[in-house]
């Protein structure tokens, strides 16, 4: 029995071991809902997002209550902003700077298209970017889940709060 027990301890350290550096995660950026708690120059937002399988993002500010309400769909390169009965539509491209929702999406819409290369760093998977346009670092669960993002270079963040899959 002892001899048994010895052999199968083996194996399972044997095919644990097998799997060497190889990441396979994936990451789920699409088909969710989530809480973002958003810093941005110095400033904090709270917005509930909602991200469909397509990718069209919608995001409402909670906070702060000066611009609560405040609402912005995203869908490829356009945006609708809405705020207490008022409509603008405008090119994703030409928002200004200060856009914090805007951020987010840009982050996230960067993992929709493209083949992504998660990576391990202690206990951490992160998909980092450093382009000319866009850099930053997006920190994944085990499950391909969000968790945090930064851009470095303005002090953007965002933690991800409350992630779940959409049916």
């Amino acid at each position: 029995m002892k001899k048994i027990i010895s052999v199968l301890s083996l194996a399972i350290l044997f095919l644990c071991a097998c799997g060497g550096n190889k990441i396979n995660i994936t990451p789920v950026t699409r088909g969710i809902s989530f809480t973002a708690e958003l810093t941005y120059y110095n400033e904090c937002f709270r917005a509930d997002v909602k991200v469909t399988k397509d990718g069209e993002t919608d995001m409402e500010i909670t906070s702060p209550d000066t611009i609560k309400g405040l609402m912005f769909h995203f869908n490829g390169d356009s945006v609708t902003a809405e705020y207490s009965g008022l409509e603008y539509k405008a090119d994703f491209k030409s928002l200004p700077e200060g856009v914090c929702c805007a951020k987010l999406y840009e982050i996230l819409k960067d993992t929709f298209n493209k083949d992504t290369t998660v990576a391990l760093e202690g206990d951490s998977y992160y998909i980092v970017r450093d382009g000319e346009d866009l850099s930053y670092k997006l920190c994944l669960g085990a499950t391909g889940l969000p968790i945090s993002a930064e851009e470095i270079s303005t002090g953007f963040t965002v933690n991800f709060k409350n992630v779940t899959i959409l049916n």
